[in-house]
């Protein structure tokens, strides 16, 4: 429904905001502020986000493949425009004003967008408007030189770019200064005897939504864990937990401490000391232990660090999609996600599992998921670890 409407016409941006609570109140539960801004929540997962698209920007992007629509003059829709919208105009240069539909004013408005992202590939010149068309580096004549060089040259509103070319070459009328100056610009322009030519983006491409939707919004940096968290393998739960952990979201008690909202932030794993991101992801001797236990689990002796050299180990030695490194992915966010439940377990209901049992349940996930995934890949090489994580080999 979402993608049907915005490609019919402009959302108004009160009905964008609205659509946006109601994503934001699904994703966060409605109580208080979400963990994340939104517009972070916005981003592809490659650059930290959820893959939750823009509105605003994801509705545009569909308005252009009309625009795309107009000037390849394709489609039964197009062609009543040009009956009824353009007439003996030209699309680009159709005033905004007047008495316009909302949603053929909303198009009109997009076309300096679409210009940015078009490629107008001259060839004999019989498909441009000489005058109008954007096919003269990226602008039209009349853009550049107004209504002044159309009456000079003598050649009419509706002359094609086919007139100014003789014999291959280019041969504008050297009736003013201005018809000069193009006929010097437009040299650097190749004629060929091939039909004229619009792409998208870069030379060889048409539109497509993808595309555009790339084109036209605004990038980040990637961030290098985006691989750890989306696997394809992932569990679901697991991800969005350790995706949270890995944005610094979760609330632990040193930041409500900071917030006024509890008067100490003493780890509720009773070591003494105060919980934070880095204490909780495994400096604690509890998280620590299970932590531990899910590496020695993979096969991994080694001593534990602080969070941001885990991940960066993580990052090191569980790249691909090979077995043992499908099941690294799986045991790290699970580690994660069964502490911070623990965590809150202790927190809120006042009740208290033993590392054991938690291990248990990491060891429960793993193996449930890689069996009923069928990933396995039955060798000795991978025999321990299947023993280890419990996963039937049959």
């Amino acid at each position: 429904m979402q993608v049907y409407w915005c490609s019919v016409f402009l959302l108004p941006s009160s009905i964008a905001k609205e659509c946006d609570r109601i994503l934001r109140k699904f994703l966060w539960g409605g109580q208080g502020r979400g963990k994340v801004k939104w517009i972070e929540v916005s981003k592809p997962t490659a650059e930290g986000g959820l893959g939750i698209k823009d509105l605003m920007t994801w509705n545009r992007a569909l308005l252009l493949k009309q625009i795309w629509d107009i000037v390849i003059n394709q489609s039964l829709w197009v062609r009543w425009c040009q009956v009824y919208l353009i007439k003996q105009s030209n699309f680009w240069s159709l005033p905004t004003t007047g008495l316009h539909s909302w949603s053929w004013r909303q198009i009109l408005l997009l076309r300096p967008v679409a210009k940015e992202h078009l490629i107008y590939k001259c060839g004999r010149g019989d498909k441009f408007s000489l005058w109008f068309d954007p096919w003269m580096h990226g602008e039209s004549v009349h853009t550049l030189y107004g209504n002044r060089v159309i009456h000079d040259s003598h050649l009419g509103r509706l002359a094609l770019v086919r007139d100014v070319i003789r014999e291959g070459r280019w041969d504008w009328p050297a009736n003013s200064t201005d018809l000069v100056d193009i006929q010097i610009s437009v040299q650097d322009i190749p004629i060929s005897h091939t039909s004229d030519s619009i792409f998208w983006g870069e030379l060889g491409y048409s539109f497509s939504t993808k595309l555009a939707w790339q084109s036209i919004r605004a990038r980040s940096a990637e961030v290098g864990w985006h691989s750890l968290v989306w696997h394809p393998v992932r569990i679901p739960k697991h991800a969005f937990c350790l995706w949270l952990t890995m944005r610094r979201a979760h609330r632990t008690r040193d930041k409500l401490l900071y917030w006024g909202v509890i008067n100490s932030a003493s780890c509720v794993f009773n070591c003494g000391e105060a919980e934070s991101l880095e204490h909780l992801f495994f400096h604690c001797p509890f998280s620590q232990n299970i932590w531990g236990a899910a590496l020695s689990m993979c096969n991994i002796l080694r001593p534990i660090s602080q969070w941001s050299d885990e991940v960066q180990w993580m990052l090191d030695h569980a790249k691909g999609k090979k077995f043992p490194s499908l099941v690294r992915k799986l045991a790290f966010a699970a580690s994660v996600y069964h502490i911070w439940l623990e965590r809150n377990r202790r927190c809120f209901k006042n009740e208290f599992m033993p590392a054991k049992e938690i291990i248990n349940r990491i060891k429960h996930d793993v193996s449930l998921k890689l069996w009923l995934g069928r990933k396995l890949q039955r060798c000795e090489w991978h025999h321990s670890l299947c023993e280890n994580w419990d996963i039937p080999l049959g």
